[in-house]
């Protein structure tokens, strides 16, 4: 497995996707190895200083990485030569472990840089390569420039198979390139051991949380793309209803608190409004747990594994009807879908779930249900594997 999004000593949460699929591999009885490059640059840049601390070799859950070391600069300076210098550091690398442990497919995690270099490096040792496409490698790369969008299509023609997150990242990138085999949608899952039914009350002791409040959670980072603002804006909103507002509680980082803060505050809801920073994997569940539904204002989105993990939670989800979300949240049934930036549409299907408890519980139930049969890393685990044997066969 091959991923620059991947856990380690420094950030743990990195890439927790990744992980859950090779554990669900891993328990399908295959053997897997994982190399995830992590950043080098100058010591003069302190951005990098936290990955000078990843060990070189490391384990979670028995699972053998190596975190080869590569260059990599602020702002996306480097361009069409990440991947060149994603190519850089693992080509000798996975030559060596190939000729020690002679493996039989690469997958890697998104088409540049991982799944460029991938495929370069498995002519090389004439092993096919499997890459999975999530969301900014073909809806944002290909607007950076020529340069970048060429190299994506060249990707997209290398490798021998392309999955996707969802059937519109599909599409999008069946419309940049002419891969050599249809790409296969498959979904994001979620670890049903850990995301499933857990008592509200519980959750909310746990988490310090009130007991006689509507909550609604919301799991990301606090960066424009998720819609955070549009959310704040949908609170005050609610914050004029008799009822008032409910509270919302936020898990995750970026650079736009202070701002959301602010704006909170300028709304008269900055007391209905928590941030709780970055919290471990398995708290996101007892977070889902606490609230009454689960919120994902995003402006775009593959296949958000978060939802995944709140349908599996039971909780009706209200989400913006963007990219790959309205395949996985079906109006009226699981959740609400509402349109993008804007938040009045958002303030009116939150309030519709929180005001009926009927609703939001035959919602929730349905969402597992569906989040059951069809959302686990299991089942996308099973899939991967029947795409294993087809291009190795």
């Amino acid at each position: 497995m091959l991923s620059h999004m991947y856990p380690s000593p420094v950030n743990p949460t990195a890439g927790i996707f990744v992980h859950e699929q090779v554990r669900a591999l891993v328990r399908l009885g295959h053997d897997v190895r994982v190399m995830s490059p992590t950043g080098w640059a100058p010591p003069l840049l302190p951005r990098y200083r936290a990955a000078r601390s990843v060990p070189r070799f490391d384990s979670i859950d028995t699972i053998p990485i190596i975190y080869p070391t590569k260059l990599a600069l602020p702002g996306a300076r480097l361009g069409v030569r990440n991947a060149d210098a994603m190519l850089l550091a693992i080509r000798r690398l996975t030559r060596r472990i190939h000729h020690r442990w002679p493996f039989q497919i690469i997958h890697a995690h998104m088409l540049v840089p991982d799944g460029w270099a991938a495929a370069a490096v498995g002519a090389e040792i004439d092993v096919p390569v499997l890459a999975t496409t999530h969301r900014a490698d073909v809806l944002d790369l290909p607007q950076r420039g020529r340069a970048q969008r060429a190299q994506v299509v060249q990707a997209i023609e290398a490798v021998e198979q392309i999955t996707a997150v969802s059937a519109s990242i599909r599409d999008a990138a069946a419309a940049l390139g002419t891969p050599r085999r249809p790409i296969a949608v498959v979904p994001n899952g979620a670890d049903t051991k850990v995301f499933r039914t857990r008592d509200a009350g519980e959750a909310r002791r746990r988490l310090g949380l009130p007991e006689d409040e509507k909550i609604v959670s919301f799991v990301g980072k606090l960066v424009p793309r998720k819609g955070v603002d549009t959310l704040v804006e949908a609170l005050g909103i609610l914050g004029r209803r008799p009822q008032g507002a409910p509270l919302v509680v936020a898990a995750g980082i970026g650079e736009l608190r202070d701002e959301l803060e602010d704006r909170a505050r300028g709304l008269g809801v900055a007391d209905r409004l928590r941030f709780v920073g970055k919290i471990r994997h398995d708290d996101v569940a007892w977070l889902m747990a606490a609230g009454d539904l689960f919120v994902l204002p995003s402006l775009s989105e593959g296949l958000p594994t978060v939802i995944c993990e709140a349908m599996n939670c039971a909780r009706p989800v209200v989400a913006t009807a963007v990219d790959g979300t309205p395949e996985i949240v079906r109006h009226g049934e699981t959740g609400l879908l509402v349109p993008p930036s804007e938040p009045e549409p958002l303030a009116e299907a939150l309030a519709t779930i929180l005001d009926d408890s009927a609703l939001a519980e035959r919602m929730g139930r349905r969402a597992q249900q569906l989040g059951r049969e069809i959302y686990t890393w299991d089942a996308n685990a099973r899939r991967s594997a029947e795409l294993y044997d087809e291009i190795t066969a």
